[in-house]
C-alpha cells in the first residue's frame, strides 16, 4: 500500500512538473499569439470605454449623474489601456531571444487576464451609465433678443398682465390668445425673460397644429424630472390649436406640483378654457398710433420726412390691421422702394382676398402675397415655396434648400455647388429681411411663421405652382386615386408615420419633386410607383426604413438629387450607377459596406455623401478617380486591412474637388500625396466615433478647414504624419486624448504653433495648456526645444480658445507669463473645467486687446477671472463686447485686486446662477455702453457692482452688506471707488 501511495505521489509530481514545463515552453511557442490576443482585447476595451464616454457626455448634456462605480471603472480602464499600450510598444521594439520571448509572452497572458476581467466588469454598465439628476443648462430664453416695445402700450399692458399672472401663486396655468401674427409668441418670450430669475429653468416648446406627442415628451423630459424634485419650472406651450392633456405629455402639474407653471399661447380662447387656464389674456391688435410707431421703426424716418410718401405710407399701415407680423413684413418689403411701388402696393392691399380662404388668414394673405409678388429674385420666390413643403414650425436646413434648387435646375448658370449655396443663402437672407422667413437656431437653418406658411401653401397651390403638401400630418398610409394628382409638380409627405404607399401606377406626368423623408416605418417603394414619376428630378427618402430599391429606379433618367441617407438597412447600391444624370447622391448613415465599380459611372456627380456608414471598408479601385466633376466628398473610410488598396490616394486625381469631409480611424490612412492646402474647405476626423455629433456641436466647421483628433493615444511620431494638415487648418479640435498632461511646448514642432482656433474637450489628464517646468532640468524631454528655439510666444496666433469638460485642468499654463501672448485672441469659451480656480493674470489680461467674447460656464471651483494681486494698474479691454458667466457657484468677483478697468465696447453681461459673487471688482470699472446686466438697469458708468448686489440680494434673499450700501452711495454721488476710499481714509 505504501508503494502505491509513493507511486501515486511521484506520478502527480511528475505530471505537475511536466505540466509546468509544458506551460513554460508554451509561453515561448505562443508569444505572437498571446501578444495578438492582448492587442485585440485592448482594442475591445478601448471600444467599450469609447462607447461609455460618448454616453457619459450625452448624460452630462441631459444633466444626469453617473452610476456609482462607473467613473472608477473608466479610470481603471484608462490605467489598464495605458499600461497595455506601453507594454505592446516595448514588446514591438524588443530584440527577441528565448529569454525575452518567454518574458513578453508570460506578461501578455497576465495582462490579457486583467483586460478580460475589466471588460467583463464593464458589462454591468452596458444598459445604463447614468441616473437623472438634472443641472441647469442655458436654454432659448437666454438666447432671446428683447424687442423694442417702447410706446406700444397695447402690448406693454398685455405684458404686465402676463407677468402678474405668472407671479400669482394662485394661478398655475396662464393662457394668451389672439389672432395669428398679433405677437403672442413675442409676448410669451418677453414675459419669460422678465420672470426667469424666479424659476430654476424656463422651457419653451412649440406645439403647432399637428401635435407630435413623443417629440414634446422628449423636450419636456428633463424639466419634468426637475419639477418632481421640487424645482420651480416655467413651461411655455406655444401655438396650441386644441386641448392638450398635460398628463399625456408627461408634464407634472396640478395640486401636487404647484412648482410647475404653464404659459400657453393659442389663437382660440376655447383652448385656454379647455386646458383650465385660471387666467386668459387677450392680445389685441395695435391701435392706429402704435401701429404707425412700429411701422416707422421698420421703415425708418423716411416715411415721416417725405410728406408725399407719408400720406401713402399711413394708408398702407392702416391696411395692415394692427398686426405686428404684417407690419414687419410689409414695412420691410417696401422700405427701400420708390413712391410708385408704395402706390401700387396700396392698390393691391385694397383688393379683397379670395373667398375660399379661411377668415383668420384672409387679411394676412393679401399682405403676404404682396410681399411675395414684390420679390425681385426668382431664387427667393422658389425658396419661399420650397420652405412651405416642410412641416409647420420645423427648422429648415438651408443646405437642403440648396440641394433642391440644384436639382430643379433653378440656379441655371452656376459654377459649382458653393456658388449655388451662396445664392440660396442670399435668397434666404432676402426672405428673412422681409420677415417671410425667420431665423433658425443658427445661420444654417431658418423657420417660417405659421401664418406665413398658411399663406405660402395657398400661393403654392395657385397658378402653375401646384404643390401637394401633407407634411407632418400624422398620416399612417397614403393611397391617392390614380388621377387625383395629375396636375401636381411637387409632393411633400415628410415627417408622417406612413407605412405603405401605392403599389400601383399614378398619373403624375408633371411631378419633378417627391419628398417622403422621415417616415420611419416605410420599408418599400414599389416598381409600379417608381415608373409613375419618370420626370422626377428630386427624390428624398431620408430616414425611412428602406432596405432595397426596385429595378425600375434606373428609369428615372432625369433624377438629379437622390437622398437615401439614414436608411440603415440599405446596402446594395449597384443599381444607382444607372442614374447617370445624378449630381447629388446622399447615402450617409446607411448600411453600405462597399462602393462597387458601377458607381464610377456617375460621371456627372458633384456631391457624394457616404459619411457614417460604419461598415464601409472597401471602395473599388478607380471609382473615386472617375468622378471628374466631383466638388464635395463626405466619406467615412473604415479601412480594416492596411495591405488593401487605399482608395483615398485617388483624391489627388480629382481636379474639381473643393471640399472634403473625411473620417478615418487611424493617422496612417490619410494619404501623403493629397494637397489639403488647395482645398477651400475640409473637415478631417481621426479616431473616435464617426457620427453627426461634431456637426451638431460645431456646424460652422462645414465651411472651414478643420482637423478633429479623437485618438485616445497621440504622440509626436503620429502627429508628424499630419503636421502639414494641422498647419493649414482653421480649426483644431482635440477630443478625448488621454496621454497628454499639456499641449505645449512638446507639440510645438507638430504645427500647433500655427493654430488659430483650438477646441479642447474631454482630454481628462490635461492639467494645463502650456508647461515649461521641465526646461530647467531636462530640455531633452522636448527634443531640444528651449527658449532659444521658440520663434514666438506660445498661443500668439490663437483667435479662438474653447475648453470643455477638462476635469483636471488646474491652470491655463505653468510657465512665466512672458512666454504667453494672447494678443490675437478674439473669443474664449470655457465650460465644465471643475478644478480651474483662476483664469488670467494681470500681465496676460493686459494683452487681451482683441478679445470680443468671454464665456465661462459651470466651472464650479472658479473664484476669479482676472487675478491682479497687490499691484494697482490700468487695464483696457478695447474690443470686449460680451461676457457670459453661468453656473459658477464659487465665483467671488470678476477681477481681484485694485486695478482700474475700462470696457469701452462692453454691451452685454449675463450673470446667471453665480450665487456667491460678492462684487465685480474692487476699483473703478468704466462701462459706458453697458445699460443692463441680466435685465437689471445700471446707474452710472461704474455701477456694475451695484447690479451684483441687487442680483445677489434677489438670489439669496439676503440684504446687501455695509460695503455694498457704501458703494451704492458712492455710485449715486458719481464718485469713483478710488476717490471714495481716499475720502473715507481721511476720517
Amino acid at each position: 500500500m505504501g508503494d502505491a501511495l509513493t507511486s501515486n505521489l511521484v506520478k502527480r509530481v511528475l505530471d505537475s512538473l511536466f505540466g509546468l514545463a509544458k506551460r513554460e515552453i508554451g509561453y515561448i511557442q505562443n508569444c505572437t499569439q498571446n501578444v495578438n490576443k492582448l492587442k485585440n482585447e485592448v482594442e475591445k476595451l478601448k471600444d467599450m470605454r469609447g462607447r461609455f464616454q460618448k454616453r457619459i457626455d450625452e448624460a452630462k448634456d441631459r444633466g444626469d449623474d453617473l452610476l456609482d462605480g462607473l467613473q472608477k471603472w473608466m479610470d481603471k480602464a484608462d490605467d489598464e489601456i495605458s499600461d497595455a499600450d506601453k507594454f505592446l510598444e516595448q514588446e514591438a521594439k524588443a530584440k527577441k531571444n528565448m529569454k525575452t520571448t518567454y518574458h513578453y509572452s508570460k506578461a501578455a497572458r497576465k495582462k490579457l487576464a486583467l483586460i478580460l476581467q475589466h471588460h467583463e466588469d464593464g458589462k454591468a454598465y452596458e444598459s445604463c451609465v447614468s441616473v437623472s439628476i438634472p443641472i441647469l443648462l442655458p436654454g432659448p430664453i437666454e438666447l432671446y433678443q428683447r424687442k423694442n416695445l417702447d410706446d406700444i402700450d397695447t402690448q406693454n399692458l398685455a405684458l404686465e398682465k402676463i407677468i402678474r399672472a405668472i407671479k400669482d401663486d394662485c394661478t398655475q396655468i396662464v393662457g394668451i390668445y389672439g389672432l395669428g401674427g398679433v405677437g403672442k409668441t413675442t409676448l410669451a418670450e418677453e414675459a419669460a425673460l422678465a420672470v426667469k430669475n424666479l424659476f430654476a429653468d424656463v422651457v419653451l416648446i412649440t406645439v403647432s397644429h399637428n401635435v407630435d406627442v413623443e417629440k414634446i415628451k422628449k423636450k419636456v423630459e428633463v424639466a419634468a424630472k426637475r419639477i418632481m424634485k421640487g424645482e420651480k419650472i416655467l413651461i411655455i406651450l406655444d401655438d396650441v390649436w386644441e386641448e392638450l392633456k398635460l398628463e399625456t405629455l408627461c408634464i407634472p402639474c396640478g395640486d401636487d406640483y404647484k412648482n410647475c407653471k404653464i404659459l400657453l399661447t393659442s389663437r382660440n380662447i376655447d383652448v385656454c378654457t379647455a386646458m383650465n387656464a385660471q387666467c386668459s389674456i387677450h392680445i389685441d391688435s395695435l391701435v392706429e398710433k402704435e401701429a404707425w410707431i412700429l411701422f416707422k421703426r421698420v421703415v425708418g424716418e423716411r416715411v415721416e420726412n417725405d410728406l408725399t410718401l407719408k400720406h401713402v405710407a399711413k394708408n398702407v399701415c392702416e391696411e395692415c390691421g394692427g398686426l405686428p407680423l404684417i407690419i414687419q413684413v410689409v414695412g420691410n418689403t417696401l422700405k427701400a422702394k420708390t413712391i410708385y411701388f408704395w402706390e401700387a402696393a396700396l392698390e393691391k392691399l385694397k383688393n379683397a382676398a379670395p373667398l375660399d380662404i379661411s377668415q383668420d388668414i384672409r387679411k394676412a394673405y393679401i399682405h403676404l402675397k404682396l410681399s411675395y409678388d414684390f420679390l425681385q429674385s426668382e431664387d427667393a420666390k422658389l425658396c419661399f415655396l420650397l420652405c412651405s413643403m416642410f412641416p409647420e414650425d420645423t427648422l429648415i436646413p438651408v443646405e437642403r434648400l440648396t440641394h433642391y434648387m440644384v436639382g430643379l435646375r433653378q440656379l441655371h448658370v452656376i459654377n459649382n455647388i458653393e456658388d449655388a449655396r451662396n445664392r440660396v443663402r442670399i435668397a434666404v437672407d432676402t426672405l428673412r429681411s422681409t420677415f417671410l422667413l425667420l431665423d433658425g437656431n443658427n445661420e444654417f437653418t431658418t423657420k417660417m411663421h405659421d401664418v406665413v406658411r398658411d399663406v405660402a401653401l395657398i400661393i403654392a397651390s395657385e397658378d402653375n405652382n401646384n404643390y401637394f403638401v401633407r407634411a407632418g400630418f400624422g398620416l399612417m398610409k397614403w393611397w391617392p386615386r390614380r388621377d387625383e394628382l395629375e396636375s401636381y409638380r411637387r409632393i411633400s409627405l415628410m415627417q408622417n408615420s406612413i407605412r405603405k404607399i401605392p403599389d400601383y401606377a399614378l398619373d403624375v406626368p408633371h411631378l419633378d419633386t417627391f419628398l417622403i423623408q422621415e417616415n420611419h416605418n416605410l420599408s418599400m417603394i414599389s416598381d409600379a410607383f417608381i415608373k409613375s414619376m419618370i420626370k422626377v428630378r428630386i427624390l428624398d427618402m431620408e430616414h425611412n426604413n428602406i432596405s432595397s430599391l426596385p429595378q425600375s429606379l434606373k428609369l428615372l433618367t432625369n433624377l438629379r438629387v437622390l437622398n437615401l441617407g439614414g436608411n440603415r438597412l440599405f446596402r446594395e447600391i449597384s443599381i444607382l450607377g444607372e442614374l447617370i444624370k445624378l449630381e447629388i447622391l446622399i447615402l450617409h448613415s446607411t448600411g453600405i459596406e462597399e462602393i462597387p465599380e458601377e458607381i464610377g459611372q456617375l460621371a456627372n456627380i458633384r456631391m457624394l455623401d457616404i459619411k457614417c456608414c460604419h461598415g464601409l471598408s472597401h471602395v473599388a479601385t478607380g471609382v473615386i478617380s472617375n468622378f471628374r466633376w466631383l466638388e464635395e466628398l463626405y466619406i467615412g473610410y473604415h479601412m480594416t486591412n492596411k495591405d488593401d488598396n487605399n482608395c483615398l490616394v485617388e483624391l489627388s486625381e480629382l481636379p474639381t474637388l473643393t471640399f472634403l469631409d473625411l473620417f478615418v480611424p487611424d493617422f496612417d490612412i490619410i494619404p501623403q500625396n493629397v494637397k489639403f492646402g488647395t482645398l477651400k474647405g475640409f473637415r478631417i476626423q481621426i479616431g473616435g466615433y464617426e457620427d453627426d455629433v461634431h456637426i451638431n456641436k460645431y456646424p460652422y466647421l462645414l465651411s472651414k478647414r478643420s482637423v478633429i483628433l479623437c485618438k485616445w493615444y497621440a504622440t509626436s511620431p503620429l502627429l508628424m504624419h499630419i503636421r502639414e494638415l494641422i498647419e493649414v487648418s482653421d480649426y483644431l479640435i482635440l477630443e478625448g486624448i488621454q496621454n497628454w498632461n499639456n499641449i505645449l511646448p512638446s507639440m510645438y514642432f507638430e504645427g500647433f504653433e500655427n493654430v488659430k482656433r483650438m477646441i479642447v474637450s474631454h482630454c481628462h489628464n490635461v492639467s494645463c495648456l502650456v508647461d515649461t517646468k521641465d526646461w530647467d532640468y531636462d530640455p531633452s524631454l522636448f527634443k531640444g526645444i528651449d527658449e532659444g528655439y521658440i520663434k514666438e510666444k506660445f498661443l500668439s496666433r490663437l483667435e479662438l480658445l474653447s475648453l470643455q469638460d477638462m476635469h483636471k485642468l488646474e491652470v491655463m499654463w505653468k510657465c512665466p507669463d512672458r512666454y504667453i501672448s494672447l494678443g490675437n485672441l478674439v473669443k474664449v469659451d470655457i465650460s465644465f473645467c471643475d478644478k480651474l480656480v483662476r483664469l488670467f493674470s494681470l500681465s496676460v489680461a493686459k494683452g487681451l486687446v482683441s478679445m470680443k467674447e468671454l464665456s465661462i460656464k459651470y466651472c464650479r471651483c472658479l473664484e476669479e477671472v482676472i487675478t491682479v494681486g497687490d499691484e494697482i494698474a490700468d487695464i483696457v479691454f478695447p474690443a470686449l463686447a460680451r461676457i457670459c458667466l453661468i453656473g459658477l457657484g464659487h465665483l467671488k468677483h470678476f477681477c481681484s485686486g485694485h486695478s482700474y478697468i475700462y470696457y469701452p465696447s462692453l454691451v452685454d453681461v449675463s450673470i446667471i446662477h453665480c450665487g456667491d459673487m460678492e462684487r465685480w471688482g474692487h476699483e473703478y470699472h468704466h462701462t459706458p455702453k453697458l445699460t443692463h446686466v441680466n435685465l437689471e438697469p445700471l446707474d452710472g458708468p461704474s455701477a456694475i457692482n451695484n447690479v451684483i448686489y441687487q442680483i445677489r440680494e434677489k438670489n439669496t434673499n439676503k440684504p446687501a452688506d455695509a460695503k455694498a450700501d457704501r458703494y451704492q452711495e458712492d455710485v449715486k454721488r458719481k464718485i469713483s471707488p478710488r476717490d471714495a476710499k481716499y475720502e473715507r481714509s481721511l476720517f
